[in-house]
């Protein structure tokens, strides 16, 4: 059987850009005789749409395309993801008419018919993710509970698909994404398909992409098939690319479309390069690619066009503040990779704080790109602000915070009339370390249409600096922002808003932290304290760094965790008005890692670590 994957970057709310993406590929597939074309999950309207899925008009008008999709399908089988509604179904848990994450599959302009059960052309999504940005339940009816609405048995609504062409009969299990991950499901979708012994299982996805994603769904396939052996089945998986954004999380599709034989091996791929793609192949083929290195990079410049052109329609200059430190020099340089330097115009605003050696890389870098950049001073501003708040009966200082906020802020007002007067937007510079501990001022660096490094660590941003100057073959960003083996700097991190200002943060030790409490969420801060005083630490991969931070000493850690504890909640109403960030690790803030404004509270667990902490012997 010839089949054509087709690997569609999906525009969100674009219902006839992608419309007019899938009719291109379905011709082009006939041309390319093929049998049938695989489509993603919500490929008619984007998976990421928020409560538009709760519109009576919308789910209407998308129900009603599944028709026109199915007339396409005279010289050519389709399987494609949509929603799917039915009067004569109950009506959600929420009291709304009924909503199902389907796919469908149609041929010879007529709906396919299944083995055993009705619903004919129809595959309901049974296992709904609630976790993490997915929000399946509030939205969706799972096949499992149709199931239990109709007193049928479970797995009553997966049955297998009968598909003839050329007077051979194909029995073809569909599944939608979450499908595939179902060892925590009261349904296991893969296995009743084996115990039906299906010719193929397709799994039509809408998967975002994070950091190591696709090994873990090489994993998944793999504890099928240990699981059920000798029964397994190929697996065709056909994931969406490009980028999706749920207001607070810009998310990015890699794609990595695919064809597994029995054994889990990948026999035929698409690229993972965020790219469409329509691959034509026969089943018997083999077809690999190279997979992509330097996923990373790619990824952000990839989220950064992408954002650019669904949200913007690429039309606008990119504003971007140019301090000279390691933040806004990979932004510059990601956002012209992403857009051309024509798009990207960058501002230094220094005042008498900022070294020259900064201003003088900000400068370099700015040539070395070709992009339109402007010098100028903040001190006047400064001042100005200065004498209108002693006219309130204020009596300012010129240090402390306050003082250091008033630049920040100055900043952010400047670069929001640059934006205004450019009529362009402003790229913020903020990595996740500091939107974790509130080492920015809001309304000042706060402030932007879309933060590239927002779920980064400042290690990683170190480690894309490098993967950057390798791929520009020079040290295009200055060597010296960079630490040494030592962990050591020639011009350190810092905000530059007083003299001889150092960034608070413990960089690698910190970094390791944030990650840790954003990416296992199910641990409570007290997790931390109890690794310390068991001893756990010493085996972590910070342990070095603790050391070199002098953390071995009780009373040092203890003094850092609180500060690091206390920073961490007091910051929480700047993360919620802070920019969407593209999403690389598997915890980012935003609707990924969800969190209240609420008082912090050393509760007794925490002050009993403490104390014992505090009791071990020093160093």
């Amino acid at each position: 059987m010839r089949i054509a994957l087709a690997q569609m970057d999906i525009h969100a709310g674009d219902i006839t850009y992608n419309l007019n993406t899938m009719k291109r590929m379905i011709d082009q597939a006939i041309l390319d005789k093929a049998d049938l074309i695989i489509f993603p999950e919500m490929c008619v309207s984007g998976y990421l749409i928020g409560d538009r899925f709760l519109q009576a008009e919308t789910v209407e008008y998308l129900s009603g395309i599944n028709q026109t999709i199915k007339q396409w399908s005279k010289d050519i089988g389709i399987i494609w993801g949509n929603i799917y509604s039915d009067k004569t179904i109950r009506n959600n848990r929420d009291g709304r008419f009924n909503r199902f994450n389907a796919a469908f599959f149609a041929y010879q302009g007529q709906w396919v018919k299944k083995e055993n059960f009705g619903y004919e052309g129809v595959y309901f999504k049974h296992c709904l993710p609630d976790y993490r940005f997915f929000d399946d339940s509030r939205y969706f009816k799972s096949g499992v509970d149709l199931a239990l609405e109709k007193q049928v048995t479970r797995d009553t609504y997966i049955s297998p698909f009968i598909f003839e062409k050329d007077q051979v009969k194909y029995k073809i299990g569909l599944e939608i994404c979450e499908d595939l991950w179902s060892k925590d499901y009261v349904v296991n979708p893969t296995e009743v398909y084996a115990r039906h012994n299906v010719d193929y299982i397709v799994n039509i996805s809408s998967s975002p992409w994070t950091l190591n994603k696709e090994i873990s769904r090489h994993k998944r396939i793999q504890e099928h098939v240990e699981s059920l052996k000798s029964q397994m089945v190929p697996i065709i998986y056909v994931n969406a690319c490009g980028m999706q954004n749920n207001g607070k999380n810009v998310l990015l599709f890699d794609g990595d479309s695919a064809l597994f034989d029995k054994t889990g091996v990948v026999k035929i791929e698409c690229n993972d390069a965020f790219k469409e793609e329509l691959l034509v192949v026969d089943t018997k083929d083999t077809h690999l690619i190279k997979h992509t290195s330097d996923k990373l990079r790619l990824a952000l410049i990839e989220g950064i066009r992408q954002f650019d052109q669904q949200v913007l329609k690429a039309q606008m200059p990119w504003i971007i503040g140019m301090s000279g430190g390691i933040d806004s020099c990979v932004n510059t340089v990601l956002l012209v990779y992403a857009l051309g330097k024509e798009r990207v115009i960058g501002y230094n605003m220094a005042s008498h704080f900022n070294q020259s050696k900064t201003i003088s890389i900000a400068h370099q870098l700015a040539s070395d790109l070709g992009i339109e950049y402007h010098e100028g001073s903040i001190e006047a501003l400064v001042q100005s602000t200065q004498t209108s708040l002693s006219d309130y009966d204020l009596n300012p200082s010129s240090d402390g915070l306050a003082y250091e906020n008033i630049q920040a802020r100055i900043r952010g007002h400047l670069l929001s009339s640059f934006a205004s007067y450019k009529q362009g937007v402003v790229c913020n510079n903020g990595n996740k370390v500091e939107f974790a501990l509130g080492y920015a001022t809001l309304y000042g660096d706060l402030i932007g249409a879309l933060s590239p490094l927002g779920d980064l660590t400042k290690l990683q941003i170190f480690d894309l600096a490098r993967s950057l100057n390798t791929l520009a073959n020079k040290p295009l960003i200055y060597a010296g922002l960079l630490p040494d083996s030592k962990h050591q700097f020639e011009i350190n991190p810092s905000a530059e808003l007083k003299a001889n200002q150092v960034d608070p943060m413990k960089w690698g030790y910190h970094d390791y932290l944030v990650q840790l409490f954003t990416q296992y969420p199910s641990h409570h801060f007290s997790y931390w304290l109890t690794e310390y005083l068991n001893g756990n630490w010493k085996k972590s991969e910070v342990y070095d760094l603790m050391v070199y931070y002098g953390l071995d000493d009780p009373k040092v850690f203890v003094e850092d965790f609180k500060w690091f504890t206390k920073s961490w909640q007091k910051a929480i109403f700047k993360r919620i008005q802070s920019p969407p960030l593209i999403t690389i690790s598997r915890g980012s803030f935003g609707y990924d890692y969800r969190e209240s404004q609420m008082a912090l509270v050393d509760d007794d667990l925490m002050n009993e670590l403490y104390s014992a902490i505090l009791k071990l012997p020093r160093p």
